[in-house]
């Protein structure tokens, strides 16, 4: 037997020897409680409720199932690799999770099974015969206990990336806003789920804010901010680059200019409100404030940051150039996001919804971009804030 060989095995017997470890185990339940949440209970819910059809309904189940397993092994994946034992190295992390993929398959099986039971429920409920209920209820109950140790295992990583997370205090706060953020553009205009085309309600507004906020938001704050200390001469306050006055009055300013060049839309003759529907002015600014708060989190803190990062180390570009280039592309994906909006508007010619995207998004965006960039992240979304107070203001007036 050759030496590359008996190494080869040798390493296997080690990773075997250690087991999933803790990325594995969180991986391999988030993995199957993702799959029983989304094709097992969510499948039975909407089907009680009449919001979703029985036809082909393990078909669906089965389709749901393995895409919430697939989100949830990489979520569990992640969190359990930030979240391992103090002193245990990386690498003895991601073999752990390279054998979970392979212990997961089994149990996913098994998985796949309960949360087919679990979709059928309408149908034993129709069928009302003993032996249907009997399998949905014990399909259940497996179902509630594998998501308990889902919960109890990413609780546990939780805790141990939160302890080893530098920003803690920063990032709590800056993913409770986005939270707070993302309820209330939720609860004002609740979204449709994509692909089943169900608008949800009050109260799964305030799930799939919290689902965005720990799936996406969360996961996104911890890696802008760790990513903002690697980059020379960024920071979140501005404070290295001028004096907290400064940084407000140029943020206030900034914030009102912006808030007046976009004012002619809001008034004659193309009247674009700046309240939505049965939401109230009140509602209105929460909207506001709440959207732009999201904006700077996600399009700044975490985009041009992670767009400019990735330049800087992996493409050797001068910082300058890194900088043009990620407020460059957040505006671009800014402008996408916000033009389906802007069609709804309907203004007469497309010239006109051009220009309103112009005024609106794409020139508030570089600006932003370029506060985030030189006066940091506190003064971009000060200015964000700003705008959308003077806009509401001048347009009520």
């Amino acid at each position: 037997m050759s030496t590359a060989l008996k190494d080869t095995e040798g390493r296997a017997g080690r990773v075997l020897a250690r087991g999933v470890g803790r990325a594995g185990k969180v991986a391999i339940s988030w993995s199957v409680a993702g799959g029983l949440l989304l094709g097992g209970f969510l499948v039975a819910a909407m089907t009680l409720a009449g919001r979703l059809s029985g036809n082909a309904l393990l078909l669906t189940s089965s389709g749901l199932f393995l895409i919430g397993a697939a989100l949830g092994f990489l979520h569990g994946a992640m969190l359990g690799f930030l979240g391992r034992p103090e002193g245990q190295k990386r690498g003895a992390a991601l073999s752990g999770l390279a054998l979970a993929i392979l212990y997961d398959v089994p149990v996913l099986l098994v998985g796949l099974v309960v949360s087919g039971w679990i979709a059928m429920t309408v149908v034993a409920v129709y069928m009302n015969r003993v032996a249907p209920m009997i399998g949905v209820v014990v399909a259940w109950a497996v179902g509630a206990v594998l998501v308990a140790v889902s919960v109890w295992q990413g609780w546990v990583a939780l805790k141990g990336a939160y302890a080893r997370w530098p920003e803690r205090r920063l990032g709590t706060v800056l993913t409770a806003g986005v939270f707070a953020a993302l309820l209330v553009l939720f609860l004002a205009e609740r979204p449709i789920i994509w692909g089943l085309q169900m608008q949800v309600t009050e109260v799964g507004a305030v799930l799939l804010a919290l689902a965005a906020t720990f799936w996406l938001a969360g996961p996104a704050v911890t890696a802008a901010l760790k990513m903002v200390r690697r980059i020379p001469g960024l920071s979140l306050s501005g404070s290295n680059v001028g004096s907290v006055p400064a940084n407000v009055g140029i943020g206030l300013v900034s914030g009102i200019l912006l808030g007046l060049i976009a004012l002619p839309f809001y008034g004659s003759p193309f009247g674009v409100p700046v309240t939505g529907a049965g939401i109230g002015p009140a509602g209105a600014l929460f909207q506001g404030l709440g959207q732009a708060l999201v904006n700077e989190v996600l399009l700044r803190l975490f985009l041009v940051s992670g767009l400019a990062w990735l330049l800087l180390r992996r493409m050797h570009v001068s910082r300058g150039m890194a900088a043009a280039a990620a407020v460059a592309i957040a505006t671009v994906v800014q402008v996408v996001l916000y033009t389906p909006a802007a069609l709804r508007i309907g203004f007469p010619t497309g010239l006109i919804t051009a220009a309103f995207l112009a005024v609106t998004v794409a020139v508030p965006a570089i600006v932003f971009g370029v506060l985030f960039w030189k006066r940091g992240f506190g003064t971009a979304l000060l200015a964000d804030a700003a705008a959308v107070i003077a806009l509401f203001l001048l347009a009520a007036v």
